[in-house]
């Protein structure tokens, strides 16, 4: 199967994906497309030979979309990293290298927004302007992200296209209290609009009820109460709604305003008319103040509960000091902002301190408190050579430390920076929402107006007049717009503050209906650090010899086995022969040549393949196996040395995560490289479903796409560089946070430190949080098909219920706190 990556440009949403895919599958040739949104690319699979690349670009533009003119694929994001990483796409080497397309990312805080069709609004205005990649905005945060070439565009198009769709956007604040004021101010504004309306409808009710003063006494005191709370409350939702009407738009500030407005209009007109026979004079006045009022303060109430689901960013941003302590070339410390250190520089962490920046420690020795990122209760001892990571706090003793990651490119700012890609994503349910809003307020409009002229038509332009007021005010898309956002922000805060960091809205769908997990062995079920546990050296070979020369070929190597064998001959002061010509051979081994010879280290099949038998330790081997070691052979110029025996204990809560992902209704297999015999001995102490032994990285993405074709959904789990492929062709990629970056980049979860309980608390908290986006998204449909026809007055001929405007108004004040507030529950998800 051929394979061909192509970068793409345009895709808003789930709508668009689906478009392309179908247009690169409609090309002869195409087997499958993949379209991914975040990031932006294709990949499409063909079996006779490649499709010419030029015809896929051209189905691509056929449907809208265009295919830059990129050799290398977008950076990436890679969790402890000191870099980004590029992950070069497979057409690269078949094609020259050009300059890539240049990028540049700007959060923007937006004012104004109420409803999710704002959202739509926000993002169709700055996706219009030509050099945007794409644009992401969130109703929950106030925020819109947005990727654009730097050289087409300039950030003040970006707020002017804002500007000219009636929202005010500004650059978005760089630290958590300044975002933490603009939120207060806007609770402390909703909270003083709530208190002028209260106390201007309190005398307005007495007014009304009391019946002491004539009737146009009564109506024209009223409207004198009525009028400057309708102006000074209402503002903002006429500001909103004129702003819209001036774009062809409608929000929920249009129905706020066109309910309100006619109620005071309609009260107006009855006052200077004397037309007010059928109720008391100042009736719908008073109705317009109190749908104010009660607007007002769920605005307020949903103010208060969009600031606590938002506290998990806030949280981590203020885990950093502002200053640190540097060094000098005399030793002297000096307190600098953290903007002003470089790398390299010496800082000086005092008891009790925060750590500045992630550093490695260059002197001292002390306990620091890092359960921020790796969820452990305990202090980890910290001293010469460990690295200390900013937002950790020092304990009793002094660390000087080397600078080794400035402050964006830090533990702690990565951590933020997903946290906030998976609070900016949408998920499927979203885009659902996001489709019904569009179309959400016009046909509300179109009920409201249909409503009144139904009650006209048969001589009851009062009882129309009320009820269309009262569908225009019940009417609530905020709660659609808020479902989703809040509770991803609550989730993903939690999870961070867990060790579970979320990448996006799609993960956490895709973790909730999995079916199976399955695990890599070393490091992920086991600890990863494998010990030699004996030697085995051949006749008138000696043990020092055998690990001299096995430590000289394994000193190159990455692989685990490799550190236990050089710790080995560290601990025993032998020395590692010189080597040379190193090859590593996949699922065997490696091959090196030295002085006397080659030598070769590693299993059966790479021996065999050089046709040097190993039957006369071939029992001794298998008892190895059995009790759970690998046998490390080594031979020299084709004669068998001797072997080692080398074992990785189980990791200390592996058994006890398999036990709870089996209580979550989940098979768990394990795949690993190493031989049947071991895989199956540590299979059976920790209790798994199915093992697949002596398999290749290749071999690995190949049983995860043969388990996904038989209609499992599937989740991988890993932390090296050959788990990458299988992390990426799994519905859902973990990966061990102590692992590598390729690993980490190409899944879709990353578990801070090496607890594999972080896989069942990790689906855990993807159910908790997929079933909340549930309940909100059902309550908010529920909400509106309900309540919106009682408010047009449907059920009076038959019930006698009806929903007045004022209480209509509370209703749909309601709906929207309702759904933060249950968002905020899964701060208390046990995980």
């Amino acid at each position: 199967m051929n394979t061909l990556e192509l970068p793409l440009k345009g895709l808003t949403c789930q709508n668009c994906v689906n478009r392309v895919t179908q247009a690169l599958q409609n090309v002869p040739g195409v087997q499958t497309a993949q379209v991914s949104l975040q990031p932006q690319q294709a990949k499409v699979e063909f079996e006779n030979g490649p499709v010419d690349r030029q015809t896929l670009v051209q189905a691509v533009e056929a449907v809208g979309f265009q295919v830059p003119d990129i050799k290398e694929a977008p950076q990436t994001f890679s969790l402890g990293a000191p870099r980004p990483l590029k992950i070069k796409s497979e057409h690269t080497a078949k094609e020259p290298k050009e300059k890539p397309e240049a990028k540049q990312r700007q959060v923007l805080d937006i004012e104004g927004m109420h409803c999710a069709s704002c959202v739509g609004n926000v993002e169709s205005a700055l996706m219009g302007v030509k050099g945007v990649n794409w644009a992401r905005v969130n109703l929950a945060t106030e925020e819109a992200r947005v990727e654009f070439d730097p050289q087409q565009v300039q950030i003040e198009q970006l707020l002017s296209a804002v500007a000219k769709s009636g929202y005010q956007a500004t650059p978005h604040e760089v630290h958590a209290s300044d975002a933490e004021t603009r939120r207060q101010q806007e609770r402390t504004d909703w909270r003083n609009r709530f208190f002028v309306g209260l106390a201007l409808l309190v005398p307005i009710m007495i007014l009304m009820w009391g019946g002491f003063l004539p009737a146009s006494l009564q109506g024209w005191l009223i409207c004198l109460l009525a009028t400057p709370g309708v102006v000074y409350v209402g503002w903002p939702y006429f500001q909103g709604a004129i702003g819209r009407l001036k774009h062809g738009a409608a929000n929920m500030d249009t129905l706020v305003a066109l309910g309100v407005g006619v109620a005071y209009s309609a009260g107006l007109w009855e006052l200077l008319s004397g037309s007010h026979t059928s109720h008391a004079p100042g009736m719908y006045m008073m109705d317009g103040m109190m749908i104010l009022s009660f607007i007002s303060l769920g605005k307020y109430l949903e103010a208060r509960a969009k600031g606590k689901a938002s506290e998990a960013i806030r949280r981590l941003l203020d885990l950093a000091p502002p200053v640190a302590v540097r060094l000098n070339d005399d030793d002297q410390p000096q307190e600098i902002p953290l903007q002003e250190l470089a790398l390299g520089d010496r800082i000086l962490v005092r008891p009790g301190e925060k750590v500045p920046l992630d550093a490695e420690v260059i002197q001292g020795r002390s306990a620091v408190n890092q359960s921020w990122l790796t969820g452990e209760s305990m202090p980890v001892e910290k001293a010469e050579g460990d690295e200390i990571f900013a937002g950790t706090i020092n304990g009793d003793g002094a660390l000087t430390a080397r600078v080794t990651h400035l402050s964006q490119q830090t533990m702690l700012a990565q951590v933020v920076e997903l946290v906030q890609r998976a609070q900016e994503s949408k998920g499927n349910a979203q885009r659902l929402a996001d489709r019904v809003v569009a179309w959400f307020v016009p046909i509300v409009l179109l009920v409201a107006l249909v409503t009144l002229l139904a009650w006209g038509s048969s001589g009851n332009w009062s009882q129309g007049m009320l009820c269309a007021v009262a569908v225009l005010v019940v009417a609530c898309p905020c709660a659609l717009g808020l479902a989703t956002p809040t509770a991803i922000m609550v989730g993903s805060g939690v999870g961070a503050h867990n060790g579970i960091l979320l990448k996006d809205a799609q993960a956490l769908e895709t973790a909730g209906t999995l079916t199976t997990v399955v695990l890599d062995k070393t490091g992920t079920v086991t600890a990863g650090r494998p010990q030699v546990l004996s030697i085995h050296p051949a006749a008138n070979v000696t043990e020092a010899h055998l690990l001299s020369i096995t430590a000289g070929a394994e000193q190159s190597s990455q692989h685990p086995l490799a550190r236990a064998v050089l710790e080995a001959a560290q601990a025993r002061e032998i020395s590692p022969i010189k080597v040379d010509d190193l090859q590593v051979i996949p699922g065997q081994g490696i091959r090196c040549q030295s002085p006397s010879g080659l030598i070769l280290v590693g299993n059966e099949r790479l021996l065999a393949a050089a046709e040097i038998s190993t039957s006369e330790v071939d029992n001794s081997l298998e008892e190895a196996r059995k009790r759970g070691q690998t046998p490390l052979l080594v031979a020299c110029e084709g004669k068998l040395l001797g072997w080692l025996a080398v074992a990785d204990p189980i990791g200390e809560h592996s058994k006890q995560a398999i036990v709870e992902l089996h209580e979550l209704g989940l098979k768990v297999q394990m795949l690993t490289g190493d031989h049947q015999d071991t895989a199956d001995a540590v299979a059976q102490e920790v209790g798994l479903d199915r093992v697949l032994a002596e398999v290749l990285p290749t071999d690995k993405e190949a049983e995860i796409r043969r388990l996904r074709e038989t209609g499992q959904r599937v989740a991988m789990v890993g932390d090296g560089i050959n788990d990458a492929p299988a992390l990426a062709a799994a519905d859902l990629g973990l990966a061990i946070g102590t692992g590598s970056d390729v690993a980490l980049e190409a899944a879709h979860v990353v578990l801070i430190g090496s607890d594999l309980r972080g896989v069942p608390r990790a689906i855990r908290l993807s159910r908790a949080i997929l079933r909340t986006i549930h309940q909100n998204l059902l309550w908010a449909f529920f909400y509106n098909v309900i309540l919106i026809p009682a408010a047009a007055g449907l059920f009076i001929p038959y019930f006698g219920i009806w929903l007045p405007p004022t209480a209509a108004s509370a209703a749909m004040a309601l709906s929207s706190v309702s759904v933060v507030t249950n968002s905020l529950r899964l701060r208390n998800v046990k995980l």
